[in-house]
């Protein structure tokens, strides 16, 4: 997909030449597709499962990997908590031509039937944070880019992980819909719940808005680590590696997928 400007394009902030300002990174350094993650140190566990990796340097939040998996050129960088953050990943990362961006997190699951350790690969997102209410109206939509959907169900087939897809809630206050809330999650849930949205995140809604508007191609796979509506959680000292090991697998060949087209 070429980098072509439309009405909601940014104008590029470069530094040092090529260099775009918040990621301090070029065109040669990033590739294609990029695995996001908000989990800074998570970003060195991904690049560890590429066949070859190379540490490019790390700018505020953004740490950045460059390399290879299943045969084809990746990327992997965090992106830190919350909408800001991923909203700017994905305005620069467009303006240095990596238009393909799969999200790698945890989120928390609402749903009683949806065990934790479950992936979930969100449709869409209800946008109830504030980046991109500064972009658009609540009129259009967060959706994951059908490509990339598709390409992560068809992954996490070939991995036989257990996966739920539909609807996801991104917000950003994390003391009131978490494990760290206050009291009255329970209350506060409950409309989303009866509504059939599957868990709480922190940043898919403003990664499938603003990649939408932009022309990418945005999706996202979830751990869901815990579930606010029965209390469970997954054992983080033996299951939470294999599970994130799962999710990695399934975002790298799904975004190898998009890669190749």
């Amino acid at each position: 997909m070429d980098n072509l400007r439309n009405n909601f394009d940014s104008v590029p902030q470069f530094e040092d030449g090529n260099k775009v300002h918040h990621l301090y990174l070029d065109e040669s350094q990033i590739a294609p597709g990029c695995i996001l993650t908000s989990n800074l140190e998570r970003t060195k566990v991904i690049a560890d499962t590429f066949d070859k990796a190379e540490y490019i340097g790390q700018h505020r939040e953004y740490i950045t990997y460059t390399g290879e998996k299943h045969g084809v050129p990746m990327s992997v960088m965090s992106c830190g908590n919350g909408c800001m953050p991923m909203e700017i990943a994905v305005e620069e990362l467009r303006h240095i031509k990596c238009n393909k961006i799969i999200k790698v997190g945890t989120c928390s699951a609402i749903q009683p039937d949806i065990k934790p350790g479950t992936l979930i690969i969100p449709t869409g997102a209800c946008r109830c944070e504030g980046a991109t209410l500064e972009y658009l109206n609540l009129q259009y939509p967060a959706v994951a880019d059908l490509d990339a959907f598709f390409a992560l169900t068809e992954s996490a087939k070939e991995v036989s992980a257990a996966v739920a897809t539909g609807i996801v809630r991104t917000h950003d206050a994390l003391f009131l819909e978490s494990v760290f809330a206050h009291d009255g999650v329970a209350e506060r849930i409950r409309p989303w719940q009866e509504l059939g949205v599957l868990a709480t995140d922190n940043e898919v809604a403003t990664m499938y808005t603003v990649g939408s508007i932009l022309q990418m191609k945005t999706g996202a796979v979830l751990v869901a680590v815990n579930n606010l509506a029965t209390g469970e959680s997954i054992d983080f000292e033996t299951q939470y590696d294999k599970l994130i090991a799962d999710a990695i697998e399934v975002g790298t060949r799904a975004l190898a997928k998009l890669i190749r087209g």
